[in-house]
């Protein structure tokens, strides 16, 4: 700052000269100039100082802004470690719970293995014992085994002996009721000789059916006996008749026998083979028809269709390839008929051409060349499918009238595997109170009984509203007049001489005649 003049002079001065003046003015200029510069300069100073203190101050607020993230961001982890630490001594306290039940479950291991060994020894021991006494067994099993053996083909042999005897009887048969036909007989005698023959030929056959036989050995002997005792009682009425009766008496008036007529053969079942492959064709009919079965061809898709619904034939063969639009259409079309729909089928196709998906299932498959005894199984299955779906329509229960039990266990044993109730009665009387009360789906009725004869059963029977819908099958070997047909006429269903059809034919008739019905509850028969 400039200095003050503080000097007191003791005379007034005069006025300064210009000069003066100037000086001093210039000096004052000089010192306003230096005391300028320091300022600037101490101004300068002081704004550096506040630069730095900004720049200062910016690095605090900075650091501070970090430190509070950082304690922050300290602050967190210290509550997770918190937890962390909260989590794991409820941890080592579960795991501490754990060990104490892992110990206690070791000392129970330990003393059931102890139990175990000591069970294991004994164990031991004991398969020790059986497997000897299993060894003796075995021996022993062998030794029966070998004369089971023995005893099995003995009575195999002596079964071929009773079957070529049986054969041979049947064909004696034929020949004796062949020769029968060209005498004349009474309606007795020609009664009494049907009757052999029926009980004969008949019981033969269901022996000789060994697929759908179900006779036990008791009852095979039971039927050998039936047919020994009507050959014995054959002979010996053929030699009566032919060395003529002891006493004088006239003889009855006599009937004529037409000769019997020789039944068809029962054809084995149809299968229809739709294929114009001609080793295919071969190759199939080949292996069906050494088994029994009729084998007929249709060349295209149509003409199968159409064959399939006329014949119903056991089960269809379909080549994949045949004309015109394959095998896959045409079991479609069969699918969608309801005479054909339930025909089982065998698609014949190659490896590459086997059906998948949702057609699996709706058919069979066999992979060419065919193998004889996939097909043969198939034909098995068929074959029992078909026996199940017809026992299904045969009656549930069937009455046989007749007095005589081989007759009627004849019956029985036909249908023993079609699993019908038979219900029999001896005599005409029996006869109707059976039918009348317990109101079965089809009668069997004999003409020639004593007493109460088929006439009167099938007149009574008809008076009843319920029981007249009852089909009734005539199975006698009474000779049938004019006369018999005209008091049958319109109360029976069919008519048949014993002996004159197969027992396929029978059960045929049996299974289109007597078809089980639905029918109100039979009351029970009075005591």
């Amino acid at each position: 700052m400039p200095r003050r003049c503080t000097a007191v002079t003791a005379e007034p001065a005069g006025p300064p000269s210009f000069e003066n003046v100037l000086a001093r003015g210039q000096e004052f200029l000089a010192q306003l100039a230096t005391l300028y510069q320091g300022m600037a300069r101490e101004q300068a100073g002081q704004q550096e100082k506040l630069e730095a203190l900004r720049g200062a101050q910016q690095q605090w607020t900075a650091e501070r802004a970090r430190l509070t993230k950082e304690a922050e961001r300290l602050r967190k982890e210290e509550d997770a470690l918190r937890a962390d630490n909260v989590a794991l001594k409820a941890n080592q306290k579960s795991y501490e719970t754990r060990l104490a039940d892992l110990q206690e479950q070791g000392k129970q291991l330990e003393a059931l293995n102890g139990h175990v060994t000591e069970q294991t020894t004994k164990l031991a021991a004991e398969w020790n014992a059986r497997r000897d006494a299993l060894a003796a067994d075995n021996q022993r099993l062998i030794t029966e085994i070998g004369h089971v053996r023995g005893t099995l083909n003995l009575s195999l042999d002596r079964e071929k002996q009773w079957k070529a005897q049986v054969w041979q009887l049947q064909d004696a048969v034929k020949t004796l009721r062949g020769a029968a036909g060209l005498v004349s007989l009474t309606a007795e005698q020609s009664h009494h000789l049907a009757s052999q023959l029926n009980a004969i030929t008949g019981f033969a056959e269901v022996l000789l059916d060994e697929a759908g036989n179900r006779a036990t050995g008791d009852e095979r002997q039971e039927f050998l006996q039936h047919i020994k005792e009507s050959g014995a009682h054959l002979a010996d009425y053929v030699r009566q008749l032919s060395t003529g009766p002891n006493d004088e008496s006239p003889p009855a008036q006599t009937v004529e026998i037409s000769p019997p007529i020789e039944p068809p053969h029962s054809a084995g079942a149809t299968v229809l083979v739709a294929a114009t492959d001609l080793p295919l064709r071969e190759r199939v009919e080949s292996f069906l028809r050494r088994d029994g079965y009729q084998i007929e061809f249709a060349g295209d898709g149509e003409e199968a269709l159409r064959m399939a619904a006329r014949l119903q034939p056991l089960a269809m063969m379909i080549d994949a390839e045949l004309a015109p639009t394959g095998g896959q259409d045409l079991i479609d079309q069969l699918a969608g008929e309801a005479r054909t729909k339930d025909i089982p089928v065998v698609l014949l196709a190659r490896n590459d051409q086997e059906p998948q998906g949702l057609s699996i299932g709706r058919y069979d498959f066999l992979s060419k060349p065919i193998n004889r005894q996939q097909l043969m199984q198939m034909m098995v299955k068929y074959e029992l499918l078909a026996d199940r779906r017809r026992a299904s329509k045969m009656p549930a229960s069937v009455l046989v009238v007749d007095d005589d039990s081989r007759n009627t266990r004849l019956v029985e044993a036909m249908l023993k595997p079609l699993n019908i109730n038979v219900l029999v009665a001896r005599d005409g009387a029996a006869g109707i109170k059976l039918g009348l009360s317990r109101k079965p789906d089809l009668i069997i009725l004999d003409l020639m009984m004593p007493g109460v004869d088929g006439f009167e059963v099938v007149s009574a029977l008809r008076k009843d509203p319920v029981a007249a819908q009852i089909p009734i099958l005539i199975y006698t070997a009474k000779t049938i007049t004019a006369a018999d047909r005209e008091r049958l006429q319109g109360s029976i269903q069919s008519l048949i001489r014993k002996g004159e059809i197969s027992k396929e034919q029978f059960l045929e008739l049996i299974y289109r005649r007597g078809e089980r019905r639905k029918r109100p509850p039979a009351a029970e028969p009075a005591a």
